[in-house]
């Protein structure tokens, strides 16, 4: 009779027994992502981790190491993450972790209040290499992963591990997804799996899913927006607990091809990207967000072109599902550009602040030098000092006079760059400084510009010693263009300098029916003058703008149209209709403004003859023409004679008088 009743009380315990046999499971997240910005709670993998520290205030993330809390200026001396989420017997916890270069510090793990050891040891020394401690013992309660530390460097978390038994009793274990939680790109495909349920139902309201709720898991989920997955394995009777994943879309925020905070030239382009989506921005002053299409957003299309003072841009990103990437905002400062010519010079007041508020002027000086070293007060003692100047036009050369400050130098040496668009510059030419302390140097660039240069940078490109620069002049050229007929009319509102261009300018005296073209290097402005090119084909010629003085011109009878000057006003224009000549304006309509003109009194022409005037060559130094009628290109009205005094009806090369002037005829 006690045999059954053995058998039955053996049958008994093996059921509780097992009833109640402990199922082994894992829990694991690691950071892909940056996941804390502050202190508080996170949920990593379903499970929530509070994040406590004392002294540090910083958050990053390093694809290497993981999470990053803390920096050299700000540094955690404490620090601790905490979850009572995971329920049952917990026997091991693996941390990823490490600290920055030559942290001094420890991580521990504790359970319920329970010491968990790592090489028998309740705390592990930090390395700086991210590296897996493994700390075991057998409690239940919170988790409690601390780490402390007596240098002031970054710690790093980059996954947590835990190992556990028993809980919810359940003998299958909760999804795991693939990819984890955190950022992800729209379009993203989410996979449940748990090779031992029968089902996986999950959801993505929030709500838990249960044995009959929820969605049957069969195919991946496609995640367009900010989406949280909830979900639980199902076998037979048992239902696992609820994994959650938090899935946020990860839309590349908006960048800019120039780094905002600094000064570019007015009309640099601003280009924005973001690759596959939509990017809208604002040019605000208001700190308004841009949006899709609110608050006056505009689409970016097109680089958006810089004007002078401050112009601060918030752009934003849309992928095609609509999510929207972060707001990224950069301010720029647009340079006005100076007019050529340009030129400054210091005086015993005058030094950085002062050329810093000229007009398309950056520098990166320091201090100046002291008035008594005046003009030269511009201190440039470190490589890359430099001064910076945009321009309107193409630089034509550049001047500047330098100082060796106190002490004699084997050799510095400054640049003269020149740039398409104030970012990238180009060498024009080096000089090098070397002298007695305190020795003078004045340096013109021989090398010329690109014709599409608009930025000048003076700059130091070797030290020895420090310099000191005193004048800094720019000038510019104009561009003058004579056809075939190689003679021209030409007037600029700046002072230029022909000397060296290839082409002759004279100012213009009426003499009876001929005029007489006295050459002329340096024009004042507003000055017209006759140019002529001793060069066969149609040429353009660059004329230099230039800054010195040059008196006023007194013996000139050219005119400048101001759009009122009519047929009958005896006007005079350049013409080769005949030769080479001035020729009566005989159009119905009146000049327009700009044209240089001749206004001549009643002249005498011979009968046959055109109305217009030929062209006499003054040289100034002898009172002898010059070149004055080439037969092939200037006719003559007037009565020519020979130095007899005998009328010449076709003269030939030779000394001949005309309007009483002694002329030569090539």
């Amino acid at each position: 009779m006690k045999k059954p009743l053995l058998i039955k009380s053996l049958l008994l315990l093996c059921a509780l027994m097992v009833g109640n046999v402990a199922w082994a499971t894992d829990y694991s997240y690691t950071f892909s992502s940056q996941q804390y910005t502050a202190d508080g709670a996170k949920t990593l993998n379903g499970v929530s981790w509070t994040m406590a520290g004392t002294g540090g205030a910083y958050f990053g993330y390093d694809g290497t190491k993981g999470q990053q809390f803390g920096s050299g200026n700000k540094p955690y001396s404490a620090l601790s993450l905490s979850t009572s989420g995971i329920s049952g017997t917990i026997t091991q916890v693996v941390v990823n972790t490490s600290g920055a270069s030559s942290i001094a510090g420890t991580v521990a793990v504790s359970v319920g209040s329970t010491n968990f050891q790592c090489n028998s040891k309740t705390t592990a020394s930090l390395s700086a290499t991210a590296t897996a401690y493994t700390f075991t013992g057998s409690a239940s309660g919170d988790i409690v992963i601390s780490w402390a530390q007596t240098s002031s460097k970054a710690i790093y978390v980059k996954s947590i591990t835990v190992t556990y038994s028993g809980g919810g009793g359940s003998s299958v274990d909760a999804p795991s997804f693939s990819p984890i939680a955190g950022a992800v790109d729209a379009g993203t495909t989410v996979t449940l799996t748990q090779a031992a349920a029968d089902q996986i139902r999950y959801t993505t309201d929030g709500t838990d899913p249960t044995k009959t709720t929820g969605t049957v898991y069969s195919t991946p989920i496609e995640i367009t927006t900010a989406t949280t997955i909830k979900a639980i394995a199902i076998k037979g009777d048992d239902v696992s607990s609820v994994a959650t994943a938090v899935y946020t879309i990860n839309v590349a925020s908006p960048t800019f091809n120039l780094e905002g905070g600094s000064s570019y030239m007015q009309g640099t382009n601003i280009t924005i990207t973001s690759a596959g989506n939509t990017i809208y921005y604002n040019l605000t002053t208001d700190g308004s967000t841009p949006g899709n299409p609110t608050n006056a957003s505009t689409e970016y299309t097109a680089p958006i072109v810089l004007g002078s003072g401050t112009t601060k841009i918030k752009a934003i990103a849309y992928d095609t599902y609509g999510n929207a990437s972060s707001v990224i905002t950069r301010t720029y400062t647009g340079m006005a550009l100076a007019s050529l010519p340009f030129s400054w010079t210091g005086t015993s007041s005058a030094g950085k602040d002062e050329l810093n508020a000229e007009t398309g002027v950056a520098l990166s000086l320091g201090s100046n030098y002291a008035e008594s070293n005046a003009p030269y007060r511009l201190k440039f003692d470190g490589v890359g000092k430099n001064v910076t100047i945009y321009t309107d036009a193409k630089p034509e050369n550049v001047y500047f006079t330098a100082k060796l400050f106190n002490a004699a130098s084997t050799g510095s040496k400054m640049k003269v760059q020149g740039s398409d668009d104030g970012i990238t510059f180009t060498d024009i030419e080096e000089f090098t400084i070397k002298g007695a302390a305190s020795a003078t140097f004045e340096f013109t660039t021989s090398n010329a510009f690109a014709a599409t240069h608009r930025a000048v940078k003076l700059v130091m490109s070797s030290k020895d010693q420090n310099v000191a620069v005193g004048s800094i002049i720019i000038s510019s050229a104009i561009p003058v263009t004579i056809t075939d007929a190689d003679y021209a009319t030409f007037v600029s509102d700046k002072k230029t300098d022909f000397a060296g261009t290839g082409i002759t300018a004279y100012t213009a005296k009426v003499n009876g029916n001929s005029v007489t073209l006295t050459s002329i290097e340096k024009v004042p402005a507003n000055t017209p003058v006759v140019v002529y090119k001793d060069v066969a084909a149609t040429t353009t010629f660059a004329v230099p703008v230039t800054t010195a003085d040059i008196a006023a011109v007194s013996e000139n009878d050219l005119c400048v149209s101001d759009g009122t000057n009519a047929v009958g006003d005896n006007v005079y224009v350049l013409g080769n209709t005949d030769g080479i000549g001035f020729y009566k304006w005989t159009s119905n309509n009146s000049l327009s403004a700009g044209k240089v003109y001749l206004n001549v009194p009643a002249i005498n022409v011979p009968a046959g003859s055109r109305d217009y005037l030929t062209f006499a060559f003054e040289d100034q130094a002898t009172g002898v023409g010059a070149s004055l009628m080439n037969s092939e290109k200037c006719k003559v009205n007037s009565a020519v004679f020979d130095l007899q005094g005998r009328r010449v009806v076709n003269p030939t090369k030779g000394l001949y008088i005309v309007n009483g002037k002694k002329v030569i005829v090539k």
